[in-house]
């Protein structure tokens, strides 16, 4: 049986729906806003980064099997990836000062796009790069003398891998949906 309507609540949808226009001011207060963001994220990575291949090389330093040597060393070359790919991919951009609104909306879109790409492909530039190391890690650890803890510390590891790498993807997911609903909200004020 239809649904029948109010003809009151068919008028109101039926009606046209004005887009909600910025001044060139509150596109570069957003603008501004998504940049402070992205350079704290970054600089976040960087030290994190930064504080992981340090604790890297002094394992490496102090490891005295070849496994765990080149599991140490795949840690520190993922780690240097990351950040190179931060760096080239997910910097943060200035915003033209002395653009129009309509210059300033297209390149806050497009900067709102670029770190929605940033953050969707979490996988491939910051994730799978940590892979080999993880596998190392889990030779290396299943080459050393057998004993019934080994099992537990084994499993407790990777067990850590995986909720870490789940974790990120996930945070990043979310970010992905708020940056594409900013994208939304900027399509339909045109």
């Amino acid at each position: 049986m239809p649904e029948l309507q109010n003809p009151v609540q068919e008028i109101w949808q039926s009606q046209p729906v004005e887009g909600i226009k910025m001044s060139v001011e509150e596109l570069r207060r957003r603008s501004g806003k998504l940049e402070d963001r992205v350079r704290w994220r970054n600089i976040r990575e960087y030290t994190a980064s930064l504080i992981a291949a340090g604790a890297m090389v002094y394992f490496y330093m102090n490891s005295h099997d070849v496994a765990s040597r080149v599991t140490f060393a795949l840690f520190i070359a993922a780690l240097l990836w990351i950040v190179i790919a931060l760096h080239r991919i997910g910097s943060a951009r200035r915003t033209p000062l002395d653009a129009d609104t309509l210059t300033t909306q297209h390149f806050y879109v497009a900067e709102l796009e670029r770190q929605l790409a940033v953050v969707k492909n979490v996988f491939w530039w910051y994730l799978a790069p940590m892979i080999p190391g993880c596998i190392a890690c889990t030779v290396s650890y299943l080459m050393k003398p057998h004993h019934g803890a080994m099992w537990v510390g084994l499993v407790l590891m990777n067990a850590i891998f995986v909720v870490s790498f789940y974790s990120v993807w996930k945070l990043n997911m979310r970010a992905a949906r708020c940056l594409k609903r900013m994208i939304n909200e900027l399509s339909a004020a045109n």
